[in-house]
């Protein structure tokens, strides 16, 4: 008996988290828990079993509800991959990566993976002006730029191997936050690409603050072409109330491509991390493959994604 009830106890410490993604609305605080939804359900999900095997029956249905409650947050998203669309279209391949400020020593190990992911257009965040000077001299196969070099945590940097049309830097609605558009004019016609860095969440004013930046998305990919995708350090999860209604506004969708993919923090086991870089795509293009990449010494992992294109 009393095994019974500290294990519904430790199953009932995960229980917020699990059904957060449910209630964001509720509050600011529910919103953060709902970041953790994969890790509080599977810990429900583990704690029941053991509550089953120790002959608690009601204590595994009530941990097996949460468990079940999280899972039906997530899992459809994963039932539901992009369109990969037909393998003969042209492709285009995109890389992520922030940085990290102070990780400038890293240089190598960042080329390293700029150079094994070999992409066509590379978004880059958290850029201060050491970083822009390394990456400046490493880039010849990508001499399309638009560069915006800040020595705090918002700088943000957009290299092409096409050329750029229409690039600017414009705030994200933050000056201090700012994000780099552009059109890229590939072979298979015009790319509008939109690199972010919201803010980070944390106290209600920065949630509010991470919220209005991801709001500010629909506005800033209006001019582009119908062909569009959005990638970066996003400081949001899928199950977050500001990303979803980003979504529902822009009409994009996450080019994951079925998987668990978590970048934040790198420094965490796989299982513990949270999924905050994000690739997001227009309807006109399909998607070939998504991967998140090992770790160059920065807190994200890098994001990638190899993108077919579809007729409009």
């Amino acid at each position: 008996m009393r095994l019974r009830r500290v294990i519904l106890l430790l199953g009932l410490l995960a229980a917020p988290a699990a059904v957060a993604p449910w209630f964001t609305s509720l509050h600011w605080t529910v919103d953060l828990l709902a970041c953790f939804p994969v890790q509080a359900g599977a810990w429900c999900l583990g704690c029941a079993v053991l509550a089953l095997l120790c002959g608690g029956r009601l204590s595994f249905l009530l941990l097996a509800g949460f468990g079940l409650a999280a899972a039906a947050a997530v899992v459809p998203d994963w039932l539901q991959p992009p369109p990969a669309g037909p393998t003969a279209a042209p492709t285009v391949r995109v890389l992520a990566l922030n940085l990290l400020r102070g990780n400038e020593a890293a240089s190598a190990a960042a080329l390293a993976t700029i150079a094994a992911n070999d992409p066509d257009v590379l978004f880059c965040s958290e850029v201060t002006p050491e970083w822009a000077a390394q990456l400046a001299a490493a880039l010849d196969q990508l001499p399309h730029r638009r560069v915006h070099a800040d020595p705090g945590y918002f700088g943000v940097a957009l290299y092409s191997r096409w050329p750029l049309a229409d690039d600017a830097v414009l705030p994200l609605p933050f000056h201090w936050t700012p994000a780099v558009r552009a059109t890229v004019s590939t072979p298979h016609g015009p790319l509008g690409v939109l690199g972010v860095h919201p803010p980070r969440p944390g106290s209600r004013d920065q949630c509010l603050a991470r919220d209005e930046g991801l709001a500010a998305f629909a506005q800033a990919i209006a001019p582009l072409p119908p062909h569009r995708v959005v990638l970066g350090d996003h400081n949001a999860t899928p199950w977050n109330r500001g990303f979803r209604a980003m979504l529902a506004a822009t009409g994009l969708r996450q080019a994951t491509t079925g998987r668990w993919q978590p970048t934040w923090p790198s420094e965490l086991p796989w299982g513990l991390r949270i999924p905050i870089d994000h690739v997001l795509v227009s309807d006109t293009l399909g998607v070939a493959d998504c991967t998140v990449g090992a770790s160059f010494g920065s807190d994200h992992l890098p994001i990638a994604a190899t993108l077919r294109w579809l007729a409009e």
